[in-house]
């Protein structure tokens, strides 16, 4: 039996990404050079899924005239619903029925299958064919599903997935780094690889990319840099704080419009890291959480109690992520915390009624670096 491969989910760009590896890696660096390769094209907007299922069968049934075997690759089939949606009728069954009737025969012994499309329906009875058709021919079910924000926990997978990146091409990523490019780059499959390959280019021979490479390169539109501000303010590094409020502004204006108001949205950055910080130590109380604790105290929690609380935001914060937020609160007490909410107030309030932005920002870091670090 020929094996059988299924690249898809509902992440277009990685079912397309690798898919152009996997081909690479069967037939070549340029897989078009390959006389025993044949490319059914599924991504044409000028033919039907019909029409290209059609190709596809014929392709099926057709001996190779150059070698003993051969490689059909159907690329990028982004009309699945198309395909299932076709008429049928016992004396004229749709395309995808018939090729779901060719693959419960099996792939033939000298044909190589590749399917790759996102937007396959993993409920329909031919992905279950096709799992069981991989599974039986030496073949494999790739899946790539979008990360959802949505759903608890998605932080962990989306620092994974970029670690994953770096190390495909041989490069390390700690925790630190991989959360930046997460909270800076967002969630997008494409995007995150960009990023990352631009790091890669920046550490040349360096085995390890870091946070502070990521700082140098990393792009920065204005919610990352808002966000940076407000780390620094939990860090208790004014000087960093103060170094950004220029281009904070400076960037949210671009952005927005100079009839924006960016200086509230990094008032509003700020509120919610310190309302982390608070939410925080009332976990630490929840779970004893030593004053000191180290990384690995949360990577070691997380792994006990995590199947016990499914749905609670702390666990769905990734273990690094959570080490670094509590280390930051520990620099406060809690008169602390309430005096700079307070502070972040009394910016807000001046910035509303007409002190210089910037000026009201500036106070806000003074007020903040002024309290006692304990």
């Amino acid at each position: 039996m020929g094996a059988f491969y299924l690249i898809s989910g509902s992440d277009d760009y990685a079912v397309k990404d690798r898919s152009g590896e996997f081909i690479r890696e069967l037939c070549g660096e340029i897989p078009e050079d390959n006389s025993n390769l044949e490319i059914i094209r599924g991504d044409n907007d000028n033919e039907k899924a019909g029409e290209v299922l059609e190709k596809l069968l014929d392709s099926l049934n057709t001996p190779s005239f150059f070698a003993p075997k051969k490689t059909v690759w159907l690329k990028h089939f982004n009309k699945f619903e198309d395909a299932f949606d076709e008429p049928s009728t016992k004396k004229k069954p749709s395309r995808i029925e018939r090729l779901s009737e060719f693959l419960k025969e099996g792939v033939p012994p000298d044909i190589t299958l590749i399917i790759d499309g996102s937007g396959l329906d993993r409920r329909k009875a031919f992905f279950k064919l096709c799992e069981k058709l991989a599974s039986s021919s030496g073949g494999s079910i790739q899946w790539f599903e979008k990360t959802d924000t949505k759903v608890k926990g998605y932080e962990t997978v989306v620092v994974r997935k970029i670690k994953e990146i770096a190390m495909s091409a041989g490069k390390r990523m700690d925790d630190a780094a991989a959360t930046y490019v997460m909270e800076t780059i967002g969630t997008d499959t494409a995007a995150l690889k960009s990023e990352v390959e631009k790091l890669i280019a920046f550490v040349g021979n360096e085995p390890e990319i870091r946070k502070d490479d990521c700082y140098e390169i990393c792009s920065r539109n204005s919610d990352a840099l808002a966000w940076q501000f407000a780390g620094a303010l939990a860090e208790r590094n004014p000087e960093k704080a103060l170094s950004l409020i220029p281009g904070i502004i400076e960037s949210m204006e671009q952005e927005k419009g100079s009839s924006s108001r960016p200086e509230m949205a990094i008032a509003a950055a700020a509120n919610n890291e310190f309302k982390r910080l608070v939410a925080i130590r009332c976990e630490g109380k929840k779970y004893r959480i030593p004053q000191r604790a180290a990384a690995d105290f949360f990577y070691r929690l997380f792994e006990d109690q995590k199947a016990n609380h499914p749905g609670d935001a702390f666990f769905a914060m990734h273990p690094y992520r959570a080490f670094k937020t509590w280390e930051n609160a520990m620099r406060f007490t809690d008169r602390e915390l309430a005096e700079i909410f307070n502070a972040i107030f009394e910016a807000s309030k001046g910035m509303v009624t007409g002190t210089d932005p910037r000026i009201a920002l500036e106070m806000l870091v003074a007020k903040t670096a002024s309290m006692k670090n304990t």
